[in-house]
């Protein structure tokens, strides 16, 4: 009987110095530091870039495309490579609506991303569809005289 009463007056008093013991603060989460945003400039100068490789020249992804979807089999393997850069201007266009809200890269972003999985699937009909999609969807951007300006005629 001795000993329960020993044990637990040696519980109790642990409790007790335990009990005065300060309790130890939750661990604060550091901020994540705020992505920066990129300036006007170097956006501009992103999208004029993509925009020329993308578009312009005989060997450009537009013009890839558009050449191996009028064939009657396409070369789908080339067709997938090129539309890569369709969507890395996409992946572009995102930053471009902080500078421009009146245009928006949606559609551009969807098409692209159309035409990608078309190009995987072998579909030449979705492909194509997807294809002049994305062509239209320029106009959203550019018929505000958006950072490339009017449309134009490449001479």
């Amino acid at each position: 009987m001795p000993r329960i009463v020993t044990a637990i007056a040696l519980f109790c008093a642990a409790m007790l110095v335990a009990s005065t013991l300060p309790a130890e603060e939750p661990k604060k989460e550091t901020p994540k530091k705020a992505e920066k945003q990129p300036d006007e400039k170097s956006v501009r100068k992103d999208i004029a870039k993509l925009m020329k490789q993308t578009h312009r020249g005989e060997k450009s992804p537009h013009v890839r495309i558009e050449a191996e979807l009028k064939k009657e089999t396409p070369d789908w393997d080339q067709v997938a490579k090129e539309a890569k850069a369709f969507d890395e201007m996409g992946k572009a266009f995102k930053n471009l609506g902080i500078y421009y809200p009146y245009t928006s890269p949606k559609n551009y972003i969807t098409h692209a991303a159309a035409l990608s999985k078309a190009a995987g699937d072998k579909d030449k009909k979705s492909a194509t569809e997807a294809f002049t999609a994305l062509n239209k969807s320029c106009v959203s951007c550019h018929s505000y005289g958006g950072p490339g300006g009017i449309l134009k005629p490449v001479k």
